[in-house]
């Protein structure tokens, strides 16, 4: 209908409009950008929960644009409160309008931006060993499948937000268990012998799960650094479900641990310098194929094997 559409624009320039009025009011008051440690630690918890998975753990973009402060400092502090309020139709979420954030938070975030990024502490193998939990042994593990599932066609869905996944039966469609895993479920993979479950969510937490269990449940759990994405198991032949490698976008490290255990044996930085300008850069990231020897490891835009 032509008056619906009528009414529709106007809502949309109406959004607009207050967006950028409040992006470029000139009489808004200068922001306090000393923050106090309580309000430090809340925005590092908020940045790490909404902001670093697009942005970079250092701000220097990743899927979304860098948030360094030469470029917010250019924006401003208005314009930065209109992004975080309102999102924008490059895929930034209206984290304001769509009630995640409160005005207070906004506030704070828009400030924090204004503020240099803290460099994120490391996680080494103390860290790591400390983290450790082998929850079962292996040779208390069951010696043969306990339950009746069909474990070769069984989904394991990401309930993300949760920090869970749902074991769903292929057949019939039926959740026959949901498990609690890390911070905002990334991925799940198989290992080699298709009984075992390698699940690692963005706070770089891997559980082991043993779908042999009569009731299956982590038998291993580990935290490899400060934020990851990805788990594999060895599946090249003669070394099936040795060992398996997380690679952490924070430390820019990857680490090798023992296939049954998840025991840290070994942690390989990936930190480098860039092809182009041959400037430091401490983020990266590792890329593996579980069937090869091979690992890549990627500085900006370096890529080399190891």
């Amino acid at each position: 209908m032509p008056g619906t559409k009528i009414s529709r624009l106007v809502g949309v320039a109406m959004i607009f409009g207050s967006l950028l009025g409040t992006a470029f009011a000139s009489n808004a008051a200068e922001p306090n950008l000393n923050l106090s440690d309580e309000e430090r630690t809340q925005a590092n918890k908020i940045f790490f929960e909404r902001c670093a998975g697009c942005h970079g753990v250092l701000r220097k973009g990743a899927t979304g644009k860098p948030l360094t402060t030469d470029i917010t400092k250019e924006r401003g502090y208005d314009t930065l409160v209109a992004f975080i309020t309102y999102g924008s139709p490059a895929g930034m979420p209206n984290w304001g309008t769509s009630g995640e954030l409160s005005e207070s938070q906004i506030d704070l975030m828009a400030r924090y931006l204004l503020n240099e990024p803290q460099t994120p502490p490391e996680f080494g193998m103390p860290e790591m060993k400390a983290s450790w939990n082998l929850a079962v042994p292996p040779d208390k593990r069951p010696t043969k499948k306990m339950n009746d599932w069909d474990i070769d066609n069984l989904f394991s869905v990401t309930l993300r937000d949760a920090g869970q996944i749902a074991l769903i039966d292929g057949n019939t469609y039926e959740i026959k268990t949901i498990i609690k895993t890390g911070y905002a479920v990334h991925i799940t993979r198989i290992s080699a012998n298709g009984r075992y479950l390698l699940v690692i969510g963005r706070d770089a937490r891997i559980n082991m799960i043993d779908l042999w269990m009569k009731e299956p449940a982590t038998v291993a759990s580990i935290k490899i650094g400060m934020e990851a994405r990805s788990v594999e198991s060895s599946k090249m032949k003669g070394f099936e479900d040795k060992y398996a490698i997380a690679g952490a976008y924070w430390p820019p490290q990857f680490t090798i641990m023992d296939g049954h255990t998840l025991e840290p044996l070994k942690i390989v930085s990936t930190r480098g310098m860039t092809v182009d300008t041959q400037d430091y850069h401490p983020a990266s990231g590792a890329r593996g194929k579980p069937q090869s020897s091979k690992i890549w490891t990627r500085v900006g835009d370096q890529s080399s094997r190891r």
